[in-house]
């Protein structure tokens, strides 16, 4: 069962949503349960993770630039600018001086990474499993920050 990549890689996929849902459970409900001092705290922590979560996704594409450039040249030579420039954006949005403002180029950054995997499968250069999981884990991100947005 844990032998299959497939599997290992949805468990941690699905468990990396968790900072996502926790934080946006203390921004939406965080009054009513006692966490109501934790809500600017909550709103911090899940743009700062939001930029790391691109950051990480970049890496994967600079590995598929890496691991296609022979076959596909201009794909791979696209994709090492295209997986670098939101790591920087992400990493620029923390020094924004507003948590809404944050939230708002973490939502659009998340979205914009999964723009790039979604013409990587078009390509078919990954897999439809890879992007599947990718997709449903990113609308579970993209509501998050986006109820983030709305309560915050």
């Amino acid at each position: 069962m844990m032998n299959d990549p497939k599997r290992v890689a949805a468990i941690l996929m699905y468990a990396g949503t968790l900072p996502f849902i926790v934080c946006t459970i203390v921004l939406l409900f965080g009054n009513t349960i006692g966490l109501g001092s934790y809500r600017e705290f909550a709103t911090q922590a899940i743009t700062t993770y939001a930029a790391v979560i691109v950051s990480f996704l970049g890496g994967i594409q600079w590995g598929v630039a890496v691991v296609t450039h022979e076959q596909r040249p201009q794909t791979a030579k696209s994709l090492l600018l295209l997986s670098v420039v939101p790591s920087l954006l992400a990493w620029a949005m923390l020094f924004l001086p507003s948590n809404s403002s944050r939230v708002i180029v973490a939502i659009f950054l998340v979205g914009f990474v999964w723009v790039i995997d979604a013409l990587l499968h078009l390509q078919k250069v990954i897999p439809t499993w890879f992007f599947d999981l990718r997709s449903v884990v990113s609308a579970v991100v993209l509501a998050a920050l986006i109820l983030a947005m709305l309560v915050g």
